[in-house]
């Protein structure tokens, strides 16, 4: 086992689930030794929120900016249950792929850069640690670091041998109906069911999903009621929006304002609480051209890249509304996300090492710019 998948192997080996600082610091520890190794300043950074993040950054120039998030969606204890594994040519192991061979990548391709002449450039590295909470406290560093950059390169899981140009923008929303509660046998006529009224309202937002136009509503988790024989005075649903462009968000938000405004059961009042958490990152000519130098250099590299439109949304979404260009999916093959299945195709995590670090060395000199 080589030093990279060791390092590997040593992160996957550590709990960081959101909000898990100890499991954070912990991998921190790891990657501080690396920074000082390439002459790289290593720095934590805290959030308007409490959290705390890390930059890693050398050089001098403009700025190409590397984002990958320390954070996993899994529980404390599950490394202990689930070590990093290898079978075949596949690596299992919580947060294998998602995102912690991102880490090794960059981490990797940097050690390559190091062994020749650095590039003309200032390379900085944003390890977050709660993209996986759609990055509410990183977000602000984020949008610091991304303004005015050359290129933001988002060491996410790739879709296989593929490259991201673009990701839905994702809403997330609670709405709420209050009513009456009445006891459903002597005084049914009292109640303002607010599981009924609901229930219209849901049927009528699943009506706005248009997927030629990519904007989908999901009403998904449900609550009302206490018991069959009690009227429900209250009730509400948890709602995914996702859509394409950012052109689409005010539509979008008009039509589900304007269905939440309507009363079916007398009397009933609701309330929408919610925002769009990650707008939408659009394909535009700059990613487009992005994308194109990455596949000149993967097919001088013997790799075969094509480009994908994601329906999920990550750090490129916010990197993206600064308006620079972003690339996405620049990390290794991997598969079963946020699942006990997850896993790493190891053959993938040194032809991305490879591409990422080609990609600096030309861009830093000058032979490829966006």
């Amino acid at each position: 086992m080589d030093k990279h998948l060791a390092l590997l192997e040593a992160m996957v080996n550590v709990d960081s689930g959101s909000g898990y600082r100890e499991g954070f610091q912990q991998l921190a520890a790891m990657i501080r030794p690396i920074a000082k190794e390439l002459h790289c300043s290593f720095e934590s950074r805290t959030a308007h929120d409490g959290s705390v993040h890390y930059v890693m950054s050398r050089g001098e120039g403009e700025r190409i900016l590397l984002i990958a998030h320390l954070d996993t969606v899994f529980p404390l204890g599950t490394a202990a249950k689930r070590p990093f594994t290898i079978i075949g040519d596949r690596a299992y192991g919580p947060g294998v792929s998602d995102c912690k061979s991102g880490v090794v990548t960059i981490l990797a391709a940097l050690d390559e850069l190091n062994r020749d002449q650095w590039p003309d450039c200032r390379i900085e590295c944003l390890f977050n640690t709660d993209e996986e909470l759609s990055s509410p406290g990183s977000r602000e560093i984020i949008a610091e670091l991304a303004k005015g950059a050359k290129a933001v390169l988002v060491v996410e899981p790739a879709e296989g041998d593929n490259l991201t140009v673009a990701r839905k923008g994702i809403g997330r929303f609670v709405l709420k109906v209050t009513g009456k509660a009445a006891h459903s046998g002597s005084n049914y006529g009292d109640g303002r069911n607010a599981v009924v009224e609901l229930a219209h309202k849901i049927t009528e937002i699943y009506r706005l999903s248009d997927l030629k136009t990519g904007v989908t509503f999901n009403p998904a988790v449900i609550k009302g009621g206490s018991r069959p024989n009690i009227v429900p005075d209250y009730a509400e649903v948890e709602i995914d929006l996702r859509l394409k462009t950012v052109a689409q968000e005010r539509q979008a938000l008009e039509r589900l304002n304007e269905i939440v405004g309507r009363r079916w059961i007398p009397e009933t009042e609701s309330r929408l609480e919610g925002m769009i958490t990650r707008p939408p990152m659009e394909v535009t000519p700059a990613n487009l051209q992005l994308y194109q130098e990455f596949k000149t250099i993967g097919d001088d590299l013997g790799i075969t890249l094509g480009y994908v439109e994601s329906g999920g949304g990550s750090d490129a979404n916010l990197a993206a509304a600064c308006g620079v260009p972003v690339i996405d999916g620049l990390g290794p093959v991997g598969g079963g996300h946020h699942t006990e299945e997850e896993y790493l195709e190891i053959p993938s995590l040194y032809r991305r090492i490879k591409l990422l670090a080609e990609y600096l060395k030309r861009c830093g000199n000058g032979k490829i710019g966006v």
